[in-house]
């Protein structure tokens, strides 16, 4: 494949972003945006439109600059990586938590959810987009498998990963952009009126939701205390937050603003300095091996999964037993997504357990140098990732999105019956 096509799948994967799972909560407060601001100011909305743009190409160009420093430092890469650490995915759960409350009107900022094209507004726009960027990186689509695994491989020039990155960040806007930019779609949309704070409520539901998604990912990677102190800060930021909006609002004079914002950030900043902590959870020792040979692939009517192990695969391999391993992890919505619709079905369960397919789960939730090895060997560096070892030592390897009935042919073809 030439480097043109790879720059095109950037693109075309980059717009597929916005139907991911992990995206569409920030294209949900951004939608509110839109309505409003297309019908206060088209004008306004097109340079909303530019700013969200801006602030998608800057994060994906900085996430380019990052990868080639890492890169050339040895380091293996992988799409979504920085979901591993716990800081980040503690970070996220903040900011988007806090986008939520102020959606649900705990308190007031400018981000971009007004009208108006003020420097204020358009930051915010650009923060959206920012967050948009953050929010697209544990999701992989069609066509952005490829090019990521180019862009992060050490077969890319420097210029060329910064190029893929930047035509990432440039198809994840491109819809938004384009759409700010029709003023003739103020036209079909309602007019303006008390459901515009209903769905403005509903965005902050949306929001708040997603962060609660994203906390679980974090307690799957910390210790059970760990994960209750970002529950109780969460808790005392919303106060934080609440109590700058009552007493120290545009209403109240500048001296009694900064003083209402000072204490409540000094209580914000003493509780998490003292209280918060990323403690990882202690290994667990292994029990008993599982006999993989006489392993009942479909139990209980759910697909009886064995954690990867690549002694196991290696061992299915030597008996002429094909092995399904589901790259996945908790912090990856569109894995969990095609988990629900494509994998955990009818269909799969009876294709396994006719086939005689040993089902197996590689979790990425945390860093794992031996799942990045094999990720790389099918050409992949980002999940979810489903693929089909064949007892002859090759492998089928499924597409980025995928239906069950098409993982049933593949089970079907590549199987001890296909």
């Amino acid at each position: 494949m030439g480097f043109v096509e790879y720059i095109l799948f950037a693109f075309v994967g980059g717009i597929i972003l916005n139907v991911m799972p992990c995206v569409l909560p920030v294209l949900t407060l951004k939608a509110f945006h839109v309505v409003d601001s297309l019908r206060a100011d088209p004008g306004g909305a097109r340079m909303h439109g530019l700013a969200y743009a801006a602030g998608t190409t800057a994060t994906f160009t900085l996430f380019g600059v990052i990868v080639v420093l890492l890169r050339e430092s040895g380091k293996t890469l992988g799409w979504g990586m920085q979901f591993q650490h716990p800081p980040f995915v503690a970070a996220l759960v903040i900011a988007i938590f806090a986008f939520g409350l102020n959606a649900l009107g705990v308190f007031e900022i400018t981000l971009g959810v007004r009208g108006g094209h003020d420097s204020k507004g358009l930051m915010g726009s650009m923060t959206n987009g920012a967050l948009a960027a953050v929010m697209s990186t544990p999701c992989t689509a069609p066509f952005l498998g490829s090019a990521a695994a180019f862009a992060m491989g050490t077969g890319a020039a420097a210029w060329q990963t910064l190029l893929l990155f930047v035509f990432i960040g440039l198809g994840l806007a491109a819809p938004f952009t384009a759409f700010s930019f029709v003023p003739a779609l103020i036209k079909v949309l309602p007019k303006p009126g008390p459901w515009m704070n209903v769905f403005k409520k509903i965005m902050g539901f949306t929001l708040v939701a997603t962060a609660v998604w994203l906390f679980g990912a974090f307690q799957a990677q910390v210790t059970p205390s760990s994960a209750n102190m970002l529950l109780a800060f969460l808790l005392v930021m919303s106060i934080g937050l609440w109590v700058m909006q009552e007493f120290g609002n545009i209403t109240h004079t500048t001296g009694r603003r900064w003083g209402v914002r000072v204490a409540a950030f000094a209580v914000m900043g003493l509780f998490w300095a003292g209280a918060v902590d990323f403690e990882r959870p202690k290994a667990v020792a292994q029990i008993a091996a599982v006999d993989a040979g006489a392993h009942e692939a479909v139990k209980d009517g759910h697909i009886n999964w064995l954690d990867f192990a690549p002694p196991e695969v290696k061992a299915a391999r030597d008996r002429k037993q094909p092995v399904l391993v589901d790259y996945t992890a908790d912090w990856c919505a569109s894995c969990k997504t095609l988990e629900k619709v494509a994998i955990e079905t009818d269909g799969v369960r009876t294709a396994i357990s006719t086939t005689g397919v040993l089902p197996m789960r590689a979790d990425w939730t945390n860093e794992n140098e031996t799942i990045e090895k094999w990720l790389a060997e099918v050409g992949r560096n980002a999940i979810p990732t489903v693929v089909i070892y064949k007892p002859d030592g090759t492998f089928h390897l499924m597409p980025e999105v995928f239906t069950a009935d098409q993982l049933v042919e593949a089970l079907n073809t590549h199987g001890k019956g296909g």
